[in-house]
């Protein structure tokens, strides 16, 4: 049986959907208990879901409730904030888990706890989403293609207000829009201003953004495993592209200079969502390019968030749940999933991805 932690939000919600439709029991753990008694209820006709209260603060009563647990998925955002506390509880726990992980620095403190997940036999998978997640398994399939021993990984991703309406997606991405982020250029790991270098990418139905650096753990994790000479990115942005200038003149007059700032911004802007969801186009995307001389091979997904981050995290927990993947540690995605079957699964959930 899977527990999927936040699965009464946004993205928890679509794991919660995934795991059911595949007929595998799935427990809703949550404080929010007339919204997931509602998801429950939606997907009865599918499969058995049931709804635990479990507030991820209270340690002891997460690791205890844990252990009934096989699989754990953890969807509770920001992670920078809840990440490493919840990681390191399901390793107390003895459990396998997944996790949606999409902030850098949380992403370094949960691989640190490999050794101890190390001990205890367990695996952890952290960033299987959407990016990260899908980006690390296009660049690893990209990587593999040229031969290995590449030049540079470029990321590109953009998001739109009309494509989510979770709380932690809007914290995630001043939180990663704010300061100097991480980077792995000229063959190392540097920090950069966040919100700086733009550079283009085209994408199906959207066509060419404008896109900037911004804090994702890509750069960290993707040199761990795959030698790359001159660089990794992450550049992303919002559309319409007018909501990037906004968030920009927001971290300009200092509404994000402290965590505290910026959850207390993201709060007043999940209000008043609705403005920013107005006119825009309910999609998201990413893309990866990987070079190697003169060769670049690129892949892109184009769809809705939502599904974008939650059907490679119920793929991952299944496989976790079924022993696809084997060893013992924390890991991001491209160290211990095979790119070409995972890719395939993803396919056959609709997510299509296109080679350039």
């Amino acid at each position: 049986m899977i527990l999927v932690l936040g699965g009464a939000g946004d993205m928890g919600s679509g794991v919660v959907e995934e795991i059911c439709r595949v007929g595998i029991p799935v427990s809703i753990g949550d404080v929010k208990m007339e919204e997931a008694g509602r998801i429950a209820a939606g997907l009865q006709e599918f499969g058995k879901v049931d709804v635990v209260r479990l507030d991820v603060n209270a340690r002891d009563e997460l690791v205890r409730k844990a252990r009934e647990y096989d699989v754990v998925v953890n969807a509770v955002g920001p992670f920078y904030r809840y990440g490493h506390a919840i990681a390191s509880a399901l390793i107390d726990a003895g459990v396998n888990f997944v996790d949606i992980c999409d902030d850098y620095d949380a992403t370094d403190d949960i691989l640190g706890l490999s050794n101890n997940a190390r001990e205890i036999g367990i695996i952890g998978v952290t960033g299987l989403g959407w990016t990260p997640g899908i980006s690390n398994i296009l660049a690893k399939k990209a990587y593999e293609e040229v031969g290995g021993d590449v030049d540079a990984v470029d990321i590109w991703w953009f998001g739109s207000a009309a494509d989510s309406r979770g709380l932690a997606v809007v914290m995630h991405l001043f939180y990663a829009l704010t300061g100097d982020v991480p980077m792995y250029l000229r063959g190392r790991l540097t920090r950069v201003k966040a919100g700086s270098s733009p550079g283009y990418s085209n994408f199906p139905i959207v066509g060419n953004l404008k896109l900037y650096y911004t804090g994702h753990p890509e750069p960290v994790t993707i040199p761990r495993s795959m030698h790359v000479s001159e660089r990794v990115t992450v550049r992303g942005g919002l559309i319409p592209q007018w909501q990037n200038k906004l968030v920009k003149l927001f971290i300009k007059i200092g509404l994000t200079s402290t965590k505290e700032n910026t959850e207390r911004l993201a709060r007043f802007i999940h209000r008043i969502e609705d403005v920013f969801r107005s006119g825009g186009r309910p999609v998201s995307g990413v893309r990866v390019d990987v070079t190697k001389g003169e060769s670049r091979v690129s892949y892109c997904t184009v769809g809705r968030m939502k599904k974008l981050t939650s059907i490679p995290a119920s793929i991952g927990a299944v496989m976790l749940l079924n022993r696809e993947i084997k060893g013992a540690g924390v890991y991001p995605p491209e160290e211990i999933i095979e790119p070409t079957p995972f890719l395939a699964k993803l396919g056959e959930k609709g997510i299509e991805i296109t080679k350039y």
